[in-house]
């Protein structure tokens, strides 16, 4: 790599001729073009730019900008001919910033494992991380999710930004698309009782359901899983691709946690969502969006109270008899 620096204010493009020893504009415009040129540290392209005194330019040789491209460092997209070199993300990026990164964990992937050769999203995102610049990168995860289920996971830049994550992770706003076998009376809520806890009642939504499935959407995090086993039971319904005995139609589990409201530690404040899980999608294609029952009276658990439900759960188990 050469370097100069600047003794008086100049054009980019001039600099480059009577420093570098470019014989013509076109060569310099070209060394630009290909991401050949640094201004402190940074990729230039505009060879008109006007630098100021002490201003510090470099060269790059052909193997250090394809190092650099592999690097994402370049800040441009490549030709065609140069995709392959291009650094890319081993999952979905949802965000990112100078604090945290957030990615959307694919069903059927370990988070992390204490055995090397087991493939986790925690070794690829931070390879990712660690290529994707020459400066040294501070990786932190935050939150996990079980093999099963899809979602969001952070990952943390720096300590501070971790433990303050942790620590009030149960206070962010989250949200959670589950997929079960059976019905639930639509738009209603189920009466959840933990083990060290009281009981409460955890509203959802119906977002879809056929003869076969139904989707839903509650306002909270993958730690409700635990408890809403056996409330769906209770219902007759099961969350597919969750235990041994459960139905798996899509190989995989039918949770997605698709939603944060995280708080930094300086009061910033992002907001991050996904997509419904194509999967979960084609399971309910066809079906409808049930409309909400009369409430019942306050205290009873609304679920239970559903008209029918009895003859529509003998309906199903029929249907599935008739199947074997």
């Amino acid at each position: 790599m050469e370097h100069f620096t600047v003794k008086h204010p100049v054009e980019l493009i001039e600099a480059l001729m009577s420093e570098v020893g470019y014989s013509t504009r076109t060569r310099a415009r070209n060394a630009l073009k290909r991401g050949e040129i640094l201004v402190n540290g940074k990729t230039a392209f505009k060879g008109n730019d006007v630098l100021e005194p002490d201003t510090k330019v470099s060269i790059l040789s052909k193997e250090e900008v394809e190092k650099k491209a592999r690097t994402g460092g370049t800040g441009r997209k490549l030709k065609a001919s140069h995709t392959t070199n291009v650094l890319r993300a081993p999952f979905p990026v949802v965000y990112e910033d100078e604090n945290i990164f957030v990615y959307e964990k694919p069903a059927n992937w370990v988070c992390a494992s204490p055995n090397p050769k087991v493939k986790t999203t925690y070794t690829a995102v931070k390879a990712y991380l660690e290529n994707k610049t020459e400066e040294e990168v501070d990786v932190h995860f935050v939150n996990k999710l079980p093999r099963e289920a899809s979602g969001l996971l952070v990952v943390a830049k720096s300590r501070e930004w971790r433990q303050h994550l942790q620590e009030h992770w149960g206070s962010f706003a989250k949200g959670l698309y589950v997929m079960v076998e059976g019905h639930l009376a639509a738009d209603d809520a189920l009466l959840l009782r933990p083990e060290n806890g009281d009981p409460y009642e955890l509203e959802y939504r119906t977002m879809r359901a056929t003869d076969r499935f139904t989707l839903l959407k509650f306002k909270s995090g993958y730690d409700v899983i635990r408890d809403m086993l056996p409330a769906l039971r209770k219902q007759d319904c099961l969350l597919i691709g969750v235990g041994k005995t459960a139905p798996d139609p899509i190989k995989r589990g039918g949770i997605h946690l698709f939603a944060l409201a995280i708080q930094g530690p300086n009061g910033e404040t992002i907001n991050v969502k996904t997509r419904v899980p194509n999967e979960f999608l084609k399971l309910v294609r066809g079906g409808s969006s049930p409309k909400p029952a009369p409430r019942g009276p306050k205290g009873k658990q609304r679920s239970e109270a559903r008209p029918g439900r009895d003859a529509q759960s003998e309906k199903r188990r029929s249907t599935q008899s008739r199947k074997r």
